[in-house]
């Protein structure tokens, strides 16, 4: 079984820092053209300071470029 935890954003709340090492693995979400870097880098540091297991990072509303291209 799979058990997700929905928090608030780590940076506004203390949620996700509480519950973060009480769990497997943390996946960080953040927005394209919303979250700025230095947020995502907070985010990240108070995880890593409660010893939180990050697995990887969501990037929500991305725009892909469509189109071919080729290196030649």
């Amino acid at each position: 079984d799979i058990v997700l935890f929905d928090t608030p954003p780590v940076v506004a709340v203390s949620d996700a820092v509480v519950l973060a090492p009480r769990v497997d693995g943390v996946l960080l979400v953040l927005q394209a053209g919303h979250t700025r870097r230095d947020r995502a880098r907070e985010a990240r540091k108070q995880l890593e300071k409660v010893k939180a297991n990050i697995v990887g990072v969501v990037l929500n509303n991305a725009r892909l470029e469509t189109g071919y291209g080729y290196y030649g």
